[in-house]
């Protein structure tokens, strides 16, 4: 009743290579397909587990239903292959229920004619033993519905292949991967018939299973490993592959698994050097990890000389690793736009606190300044002193060699201030020939150096000969210092004004203080 040969190795072998295919890519099965060639495998498995029961027995009444088991692989093998193409290619092909219901319908009939065979004989005619070198194999004469179901199976694989490779090589825009789809499912077919053929010298023998032994290493070494399975599909809705954004895919550790033309035209790279490459080649800027988190939201990234706004989503928010899709959106323009936009804010900005003749600060913004340090004062109990001071006689420089030597000296004047003056001070034009410099944390002893430093660098200033002669330049200036002690706090402005009056009278070209101080 039993028997053990030769025989018995090949469906154990496909058996064997269909289960450590299985269990090495069951793993990824979230991938797009994945659920559909694992059914393959599975199939494909019981096919061969029955065929190698089958082998082992010599009782017909036994082999015929190990015969009949292993239809429910043989049915299932094709419908598989013709759902995992299409659920890689998913984007662009979407199979409804009505349709799948269709597929199944000659599959499912082929499957009650196995059971009922006894009945009609419509899927094997007739089935006897025979003997040969001590194996007892069982031989079928094969009806009409066999033949027709045969068609189909073949059919459902020449279609399936055909939008396979096609999406594949669209994918990966490398031949490797589509030789492999395509001679896998050949071998099978090229084995089934030569099963059925004249010229099988065994015809007891189903050479089908070793077939799908040779097709499953087959993709294994040209597909699966080769990572194709791991990447989304290309495949996608034109409005994807002519998007002026990039949109490039990565997975968790950071390879580019996915990418439209846009994207391809941003890295200055092909589908073919950017296979097996991780992102961050050509993405230096950004960690990966930053890539990879929701966090990515509207974050610029240079890529050469271009800027991008770049989001990132993953693709399935239930996954606790997915993958990421990055969107580039290009930015070059309007960064520029709104860098030339911030740079003539910032130049308004200038120029409402500069004063145009000599580029110190203006009135405005010394008022301001003044403001806020007096309140400074108020707060934390610090000194503020306040140097005011214009030309001697100025108007008889303008009178004896015009307006322009007048402008000279006023820039002068403008260029000695801010010699004298420290980082944290502010020297200002308030009025015509009036300037004033602002010394925060200063008390008047300190303020007066300041004051005499200044008088001394005013009169060194040395300006063109005109006629024969140049202009003398000298300044009167006056002091007032505050503390929080100042009772009248608000009004230091005034007091640095009497103080220069105070020293325009006492002879000019000198240092006066306002009496609240000095």
């Amino acid at each position: 009743m039993f028997q053990v040969t030769i025989w018995s190795v090949p469906p154990l072998l496909s058996m064997l290579v269909c289960v450590g295919t299985y269990l090495r890519i069951r793993p990824k099965k979230r991938v797009p397909g994945m659920q559909a060639i694992l059914a393959l495998l599975a199939a494909v498995m019981f096919w061969s587990g029955a065929q190698f029961t089958g082998s082992l027995f010599t009782d017909l009444g036994v082999k015929i239903l190990v015969a009949k088991l292993a239809y429910f692989g043989i049915v299932l093998s094709p419908v598989a292959w013709f759902i995992f193409a299409i659920s890689y290619t998913r984007r662009q092909m979407r199979l409804s229920t009505t349709a799948l219901n269709l597929i199944c319908i000659v599959p499912t009939i082929t499957m009650i004619l196995v059971m009922t065979n006894d009945w009609h004989h419509l899927v094997w005619s007739n089935v006897f033993l025979t003997q040969a070198d001590g194996y007892t194999g069982m031989v079928i004469d094969h009806g009409p519905w066999f033949i027709f179901h045969a068609i189909y199976s073949y059919a459902l694989l020449v279609v399936a292949t055909t939008i396979l490779a096609w999406a594949i090589g669209q994918s990966t825009g490398q031949i490797k991967p589509v030789l492999a789809v395509i001679f896998a499912p050949l071998v099978v077919c090229l084995a089934n018939l030569f099963y059925l053929s004249d010229w099988n010298p065994s015809p007891w023998f189903d050479l089908t299973t070793l077939g799908f032994a040779a097709a499953a290493m087959i993709l294994d070494g040209g597909v699966l490993r080769y990572g194709v399975l791991d990447s989304l599909p290309v495949v996608r809705d034109r409005v994807v592959e002519q998007l002026t954004d990039g949109v490039i895919v990565i997975n968790t550790e950071g390879m580019v698994i996915d990418i439209n033309p846009s994207a391809l035209a941003l890295l200055g790279t092909t589908r073919e050097r950017l296979s097996n490459k991780p992102i961050t080649k050509y993405i230096t800027t950004v960690p990966l990890d930053d890539l990879l988190s929701n966090r990515m939201e509207n974050i610029d990234i240079r890529v050469g000389e271009r800027a991008y706004d770049v989001t990132a989503s993953a693709v399935d928010a239930t996954d606790p690793n997915p993958d990421v899709v990055l969107v580039f959106r290009e930015v070059t323009q309007r960064r520029k736009i709104e860098q030339d936009l911030r740079e003539a804010k910032e130049e308004l900005i200038r120029l409402a606190h500069t004063d145009s003749l000599t580029g110190i600060h203006n009135r405005r913004f010394f008022m301001q300044r003044l403001q806020e340090e007096t309140e400074r004062v108020r707060r934390h109990g610090s000194n503020l002193s306040l140097l005011l001071f214009d030309m001697d006689f100025f108007k008889k420089i303008n009178d004896t060699y015009g307006h322009d030597m007048g402008d000279q000296v006023l820039r002068a004047v403008a260029d000695a201030s801010m010699e004298i003056k420290r980082i944290t001070d502010v020297a200002a034009r308030i009025g015509g020939e009036e300037f004033a410099l602002l010394l925060p944390e200063t008390d008047s002893t300190g303020a007066v150096q300041i004051a005499q430093r200044l008088l001394e660098a005013i009169e060194s200033v040395k300006l063109p000969m005109i006629g024969g002669s140049r202009p003398t330049v000298t300044a009167s200036i006056g002091v007032a210092t505050v503390s929080v002690r100042s009772e009248d706090m608000e009004n230091v402005l005034n007091h640095a004004d009497e103080a220069l009056y105070k020293a325009k009278h006492a002879g000019r070209n000198q240092v006066c203080c306002a009496d609240i101080a000095c």
